[in-house]
């Protein structure tokens, strides 16, 4: 009889048990569902979502009467996404044609799993767009932008010049940096649970914004004769250089106007020229 009633009590104990195990599990179901669902849907919606970025254009610096001195070229960034690649040899073969790559380069790149794969950037447009016409399934050609100077080395040493991602490195390139660089764009796409984009869903875009123009004192017909005067003094008096930049600010009660010129001899090639 003693047995029969432990038995009982032991089977009611282990059923209430369960019921409290499947009570708090209910709970927290509901919990997610109700009160962490906006949280948890985001999560899963970003990890559906893969991100490219739109590189914003650098702006112009001009002169006084605003000819350019410093623009840009559009160039390319060949990339690939591993997950989305049909034809893997296909995509192999031209990527190493056209981008001028050993196939065995193009190749380790082209295997690696990753969500994208940078296979060469600064790739001249005309390239880039031979490469989208082929319509690769997993192979993305994205315009990016490189510094240009139109004529080379004038006011090198006032502009300075840039780096291979289009960031100011000395000069007014780099001094005015917050102002020039814009702001990048988004293209965000819509993929499975492999990476592969959803066919008849849009991307998502958010437009780059250009970056500032910066104009100058500096005329550009003054500016160059000052260099061709530098140089010739420097060739006269056999100098290691010449600095004929104006001075600024007040002397003696004598405000300085802005110059129109500033150079020093010799200058340096700027990159991207």
């Amino acid at each position: 009889m003693k047995n029969k009633t432990y038995n009982k009590k032991k089977v009611l104990v282990v059923f209430l048990a369960a019921v409290a195990v499947i009570l708090g599990l209910i709970g927290r179901l509901c919990y997610l569902m109700i009160f962490d669902a906006e949280y948890y849907q985001k999560k899963a919606e970003a990890l559906h979502e893969r991100e490219r970025e739109i590189k914003a254009a650098r702006g112009e610096i001009v002169d006084r009467n605003g000819t350019v001195l410093a623009t840009n070229r559009t160039v390319c960034t060949i990339s690939v996404i591993h997950s989305q690649i049909k034809d893997q040899e296909r995509v192999i073969e031209v990527l190493a044609e056209e981008l001028e790559l050993e196939p065995k380069v193009v190749r380790k790149r082209v295997e690696k799993v990753s969500s994208m794969e940078r296979i060469k950037t600064n790739v001249p447009k005309e390239i880039g767009d031979k490469i989208r016409e082929y319509d690769l399934a997993g192979v993305k050609v994205d315009e990016d932008f490189k510094r240009y100077y139109p004529y080379e080395t004038l006011a090198s040493k006032v502009l300075g010049f840039t780096g291979g991602d289009n960031q100011g490195i000395i000069g007014l390139e780099v001094k005015y940096e917050k102002y020039l660089k814009g702001q990048n764009g988004m293209i965000l796409t819509t993929t499975d649970a492999r990476g592969i984009e959803l066919d008849g869903i849009a991307e998502d875009r958010i437009e780059p914004v250009p970056g500032n123009t910066l104009q100058l004192s500096i005329d550009y017909n003054i500016q160059k004769y000052a260099e061709q005067a530098a140089q010739k003094v420097m060739e006269e008096k056999q100098a290691d250089g010449v600095n004929c930049s104006p001075s600024r600010g007040q002397r003696k009660n004598i405000k300085f106007p802005r110059p129109a010129a500033k150079c020093c001899w010799p200058l340096f090639m700027q990159q991207g020229t």
